[in-house]
């Protein structure tokens, strides 16, 4: 039976003596930080043993939900998950992920160049009308370039719409996620994406072709990304079916906001739609996969989800940890909730002298702190076991080999410490591994583009042995970093030691597209 529910927590009913136990999975949104999610996960189902029976989800845990549910038996469930632990570790960089559409792509290769015309604008014009400063969004790697690696595209408008009318199920939504927008010819100019460019307008004369190519790909395509080589691996029959998911028995539940009425509504594991009471919509069936594409659907990142003729946009927009579906509606008695990133903001600088778009983007990542504070408050009260990261390894649009395996551990290490009895001082441990890994990784990325410099062959160096290669400094600090995480992974009890914790201080991290035997400097 389903407990009923008052303001979404659940109550017990007077007269029932028993209720039958039914554990869930609530999994939050994060994008790449699902990363953190795979290694709870793992330790849930490998150690703890958990035999989930529904699993509500946003956005990145959507992903992970819908590979899990295909299946009713625990143990198929944990091999989907492996499964997909070594999909996701084998992603090398942003661009398998997030591929840039082509007005971005280009905005992206042209932006230093006009950025350096606006700086010097604004250097030279009196005080009080100097141009403010607008960083543009999404243009930043994981090691803060400003370019984005991306498989070859036409320019924007130079494609033609691959959209076939006898496309259906995975199929049509992996071409409805992956095709690049046609640009009409007179499509309108909306400057608020390059604000910037615009305030530089009249010294930019000469590359009026691409001013206009970037402002009609972006009126025309709604997104500055479209999804990467992964989902075509993801909506592989092989690895994913829908009616395979529908008939396991496991109840699914996929958030996703609907712009036009601003609600929020869930797919279910058959393709239909309930509101966020669980009241089923009226509408046709849908392939899961659809929604679930519109639950990953970043306002801005990705274009929205047409859905019964209402356009969907990512669940985390009004809620990213679904634990009232899950607990309130679905009945869960066993809530195991996995978030991806930490809550609480870290102090800015002065906002005395911010322009408008960081006050607005201030603004919204309060908001959306606030409203996670509040859905996490929500899960705790009604008993739920929450694993959540206290250090934010790496952001949701980052997509690192090293980054996500250093993630994948911590919620691996995070599961553990909620199951078992350890004090303050394990916990502090687990943290100080956590950044110990991360600034080891960053003094090897320092050293191996020392090595990869102009006029080195790192292959051959590889071969050759080690080398005493790069600044003495980043080895000198890199050999204390990597001493005091060999002597933390010693003391961390063997409960929370997830698979290869014995190496951490001993070899490389993970870097994408890094040369193979390399030798560790230290």
């Amino acid at each position: 039976m389903e407990l009923p529910s008052w303001l979404g927590l659940p109550v017990l009913t007077f007269g029932h003596a028993t209720v039958r136990p039914r554990h869930g999975l609530v999994l939050a949104g994060g994008g790449a930080r699902a990363s953190f999610q795979v290694g709870a996960l793992r330790h849930l189902y490998d150690v703890v043993g958990i035999h989930p029976e529904v699993i509500t989800a946003t956005s990145a845990g959507s992903v992970v939900a819908c590979t899990i549910a295909q299946w009713s038996d625990p143990e198929d469930q944990a091999r989907a998950l492996a499964d997909l632990d070594r999909m996701w570790m084998a992603m090398q960089d942003q661009s398998e992920m997030f591929a840039p559409r082509a007005w971005f792509k280009l905005l992206l290769e042209k932006g230093p160049e006009w950025t350096k015309l606006i700086d010097h604008d604004r250097s030279h014009r009196p005080h009080g009308l100097a141009i403010p400063r607008i960083s543009m969004p999404f243009t930043h790697s994981q090691d803060g370039a400003s370019t984005v690696v991306d498989p070859a595209e036409p320019v924007a408008g130079g494609e033609e719409s691959r959209i076939s009318t006898s496309l259906t199920g995975q199929a049509a939504t992996l071409d409805l996620a992956t095709r690049e927008i046609p640009v009409p010819d007179g499509a309108t100019w909306r400057p608020s994406v390059v604000l910037q460019v615009l305030s530089a307008l009249s010294k930019l004369t000469r590359d009026g072709g691409d001013i206009q190519a970037i402002l009609r790909g972006a009126d025309a395509s709604g997104s500055t990304y479209r999804a990467g080589p992964i989902l075509s691996r993801l909506l592989d029959p092989a690895w994913f079916d829908s009616e395979r998911l529908a008939s396991s028995g496991v109840r699914l539940r996929v958030a996703m906001v609907a712009l036009e009425s601003g609600e929020l509504r869930f797919m279910t594991e058959r393709g239909t739609l309930v509101d966020r009471d669980n009241h089923p919509l009226p509408g046709t069936r849908h392939d899961v996969t659809r929604g679930v594409l519109a639950s990953c659907s970043v306002p801005g990142v990705f274009r929205p989800v047409e859905i019964d003729g209402e356009h969907y946009v990512d669940g985390g927009v009004r809620e990213n940890i679904p634990a009232e579906m899950a607990i309130g509606h679905l009945g869960v008695t066993h809530p195991y909730v996995i978030t991806c990133a930490p809550l609480g903001l870290s102090r800015s600088e002065d906002f005395g002298s911010k322009n408008m778009l960081d006050l607005a983007t201030r603004s919204i990542d309060i908001l959306t702190d606030e409203a996670g504070r509040d859905e996490v408050a929500y899960a705790l009260n009604a008993g739920a076991e929450v694993i959540a990261p206290e250090i934010d390894v790496h952001s949701s649009m980052t997509v690192d080999p090293g980054l996500l395996r250093i993630n994948r551990d911590y919620g691996w290490m995070s599961s553990a410490l909620v199951h078992s009895a350890t004090g303050a001082s394990t916990h502090d441990l687990v943290n100080e591994i956590v950044r110990l890994r991360m600034r080891g990784w960053e003094l090897e990325k320092e050293w191996l583009a020392g090595r990869t410099a102009p006029g080195k062959d790192a292959t051959a160096e590889a071969e050759s042995g080690p080398q005493r290669s790069g600044s003495e400094d980043v080895i000198a600090e890199l050999a204390e970093v990597k001493g005091r995480l060999a002597d933390a992974a010693d003391r961390l009890p063997r409960l929370l030691r997830p698979e290869g914790a014995d190496t951490w201080g001993r070899q490389l991290e993970a870097h994408g597209h890094a040369p193979e035997g390399l030798t560790p400097p230290w």
